[in-house]
């Protein structure tokens, strides 16, 4: 019998050992190689914080150059559900600001040299979601997708993998189809 209390009394433990983290940073370096035709190099960063068992904050900066700078930011809120103790789904609503910054261009107009911006910024909303799976002690793999409004409205899809290092540290890696563009990230994440 109190062998039965003790395994009881630890259950909720080990399950919760087992569960996927979403208190966490990342980042890396990202290259997009064919991005409407620039060579988009950067920084990727996110992270997320539970806020109870289901519900947690979350949001990111992506931040490319090349002859046009492109700026990401999103926060939001979102839910995940466990399918299992190694399997999550989850979804959630942002605001999603994007600011594309082709410097200045000039032209001559024949009666003078007449300069206008070539940026723009936009901010809208945006939706999330996708699938985790800690596929064994060491790996874990997902996929998700976004959907993103407004002016600049696109649709990205990402396949992400991040290999355990150390207890709370993973190498992170990522394929990303930015608005039909190929993208790759390499990282790390830190887990608190």
């Amino acid at each position: 019998m109190t062998g039965l209390v003790a395994a009881a009394a630890l259950l909720p433990t080990a399950v919760a050992a087992e569960s996927l983290s979403y208190n966490y940073v990342e980042g890396g370096l990202a290259l997009y190689p064919s991005f409407e035709s620039q060579t988009f190099m950067g920084v990727d960063g996110r992270g997320s914080v539970a806020i109870n068992e289901n519900v947690f904050a979350f949001g990111g900066l992506k931040y490319l150059t090349d002859d046009v700078d492109l700026t990401a930011l999103h926060v939001g809120g979102g839910y995940r559900h466990g399918l299992d103790a190694k399997t999550d789904v989850w979804g959630g609503v942002t605001i999603e600001y994007q600011d594309i910054d082709g410097g200045r261009q000039c032209f001559d107009t024949g009666f003078g040299v007449q300069c206008v911006s070539a940026s723009f910024d936009d901010t809208a909303l945006g939706l999330r979601g996708g699938l985790r799976h800690q596929l064994d002690d060491k790996l874990e793999i997902g996929g998700s997708a976004r959907i993103i409004t407004g002016d600049l409205d696109y649709v990205g899809l990402t396949g992400t993998a991040r290999f355990a290092i150390r207890e709370n540290l993973k190498l992170l890696g990522e394929v990303d189809l930015y608005d039909g563009e190929l993208g790759l990230i390499g990282g790390v994440t830190l887990e608190f």
